[in-house]
């Protein structure tokens, strides 16, 4: 018995001695989880909060579309916001749709410094994302909105390059060879018409490489 009490004791004082270590532990592991946890819920709440927000601004803009054939009367007070979202809240999956979003909006109120910025930022975060030939023409667009033809062309070319962008080829080669044309470097807008129709011989593209040909040969 006596046995027995002084197993208990030493058992009792060792949960004594060890409790500070054991409640620094368990403090410790709240710490790590606890933070995690409120990450992993407010980013995906900001989640939700992007597309929910995105999807209004899409509906305002289609009912401003109907009122007004521009359906430019609030595009500032759309650029504003989403701004704010990039700004204010996790980055997520949606994220790279809202900077499609932004960077379209600004183009569109013809802030283009503005839209190259969104853009290049889009390609820097995203580099892999299959939306990136799209940026990329984007960019290439408000780059000759500047009058940066040899940045715009680099934006086509670098399109042309990439295997996972055939469906933009032919709209990507038209789009340099009208560069090109326009600094008068005929033999390679000669080039880039040829691939237009080679690639894509029935297309509008196709339609307008011949137009041009026809207008410079």
């Amino acid at each position: 018995m006596e046995n027995v009490k002084e197993a208990t004791r030493k058992y009792l004082k060792f949960l004594d001695e060890q409790k500070t270590k054991i409640i620094i532990g368990v403090a410790i592991i709240v710490a790590i989880v606890l933070p995690l946890t409120l990450y992993k819920q407010k980013k995906s709440s900001d989640f939700y909060e992007v597309w929910s927000r995105m999807w209004r601004i899409s509906n305002e803009v289609g009912a401003a579309k109907q009122a007004d054939q521009e359906g430019e009367a609030d595009i500032d007070a759309y650029i504003s916001e989403y701004t704010f979202l990039k700004d204010n809240l996790y980055a997520t999956d949606a994220t790279p749709w809202l900077l499609l979003e932004l960077g379209n909006a600004q183009y569109k109120a013809k802030k283009f410094d503005d839209a190259i910025q969104t853009y290049n930022e889009f390609i820097a975060k995203y580099t892999r994302h299959p939306l990136v030939p799209i940026i990329r023409q984007s960019l290439g667009y408000a780059f000759e909105e500047k009058g940066q033809l040899q940045e715009a062309i680099k934006q086509y070319e670098e399109i042309l390059r990439d295997d996972d962008a055939s469906y933009l080829m032919a709209g990507a080669s038209l789009d340099a060879g009208r560069c090109y044309e326009k600094l008068e470097q005929l033999d390679p807008a000669l080039t880039a018409y040829k691939r237009v129709i080679d690639t894509s011989p029935e297309s509008y593209y196709a339609k307008m490489a011949h137009y041009r040909l026809e207008d410079i040969e």
